[in-house]
């Protein structure tokens, strides 16, 4: 039987094989910019594991490479990634101690902080070095020509084309876009994705941090679409206690298990939108005191106080009865009602 020659992944993975890319052009492969880029980093990866290099030692790199601190990067403002699970930063340092750095991370100069950088593409490794002490430094391409925008971007448009955010984190980062003055349709153009979608990723950043967290804990099961299906049920500006969110968070909490289908979650929005409780209109404001409160509640105002004295209790009944009177709030008849004692209606001495 003949020998089966071995794989060259094997030969590679052993480190007996170097991957580069030829020096010169073959007859039916033309090089690009990319490709040589390309070119010196796998020739630079080649010379830092000792290995010899056949790739033009006078060929420059597009940006320099060095070493840095992972504690001297700092994050990007508009980082296109929100999402980082314990689960994501602990895989990528099993990777890095098992597979080592393969690409170069990208940052730009800190513009306020000298010395310092600012994270363009890699932060889940920066992450996963300084949470998990893998490396003390990374190999990054620096670059010197990029703004704040530009650099997000570019990590972006990196992630986009490695590993895609999933739509939590384009939500978040579109809303980041817009917040440094961008127009929708500038931002359409810039990320390629349509206007009028724009508007549904609107729709899932915008939701109460109740229903987010519950996302986040299957941020991919999440798509824009779900997120536009819960915003319908959470008011605009409502808190947690709102009716609505806490259904959503509720439909959020189950979908993220893993067995329901959008079919379902849209279904459960659009049965809470038929049969939505009714919420009692409050009106002016809920006051809480150490004695009792003070509140509205839709038609009504409502005022309890747990008084020591009989004769303080006797006084402020007095004195309540003479304002309603004068301000004309209520209408009195001129009778009194009869005072319980303590025991008869389950009314205990001392509440007004």
């Amino acid at each position: 039987m003949a020998r089966i020659p071995p794989k060259l992944s094997g030969l590679v993975k052993s480190g007996a094989v170097v991957a580069t890319l030829p020096v010169h052009d073959l007859a039916d492969f033309q090089s690009s910019a990319t490709a040589g880029k390309a070119r010196t980093l796998l020739g630079a990866q080649a010379q830092d594991l000792g290995y010899s290099s056949a790739v033009d030692p006078q060929m420059p790199a597009a940006h320099p490479v060095q070493s840095i601190a992972v504690d001297l990067i700092d994050p990007n403002p508009l980082a296109p990634r929100t999402v980082y699970t314990p689960e994501m930063i602990q895989a990528r340092a099993d990777d890095l101690r098992t597979q080592g750095q393969h690409d170069p991370i990208h940052v730009t100069p800190h513009p306020d902080r000298p010395g310092r950088f600012i994270i363009c593409d890699g932060w889940t490794r920066v992450r996963a070095c300084v949470v998990h002490g893998t490396f003390k430094t990374l190999r990054a391409e620096i670059h010197h020509d990029l703004t704040g925008v530009d650099s997000a971007l570019f990590g972006y448009q990196q992630n986009e084309g490695r590993k895609q955010h999933c739509d939590l984190d384009r939500a978040m980062f579109f809303e980041k876009l817009k917040a440094t003055g961008l127009s929708a349709v500038k931002i359409s153009a810039l990320t390629g994705v349509p206007e009028n979608r724009l508007s549904m990723y609107k729709a899932l950043a915008s939701l109460p941090a109740l229903v987010l967290q519950q996302i986040e804990k299957a941020p991919e099961l999440f798509g824009y679409n779900a997120g536009a299906q819960l915003a319908r049920i959470c008011p605009a500006h409502a808190d947690a206690n709102d009716l609505g969110v806490v259904k959503a968070a509720r439909i959020a909490e189950a979908f993220a298990a893993g067995d329901k289908t959008f079919k379902w979650l849209k279904a459960q929005v659009e049965n809470y939108l038929v049969h939505k409780p009714r919420a009692v209109p409050s009106t002016g404001a809920n006051f809480r005191y150490p004695q009792g409160f003070l509140r509205g509640r839709g038609d009504t105002v409502q005022l309890e106080l747990r008084i020591d004295t009989p004769e303080r209790q006797t006084r402020l009944l007095e004195e309540l009865r003479s304002f309603l009177r004068e301000r004309g709030i209520v209408e009195f008849t001129g009778t009194t009602v009869e005072q319980l004692p303590a025991d008869v209606g389950g009314t205990e001495p001392g509440q007004a």
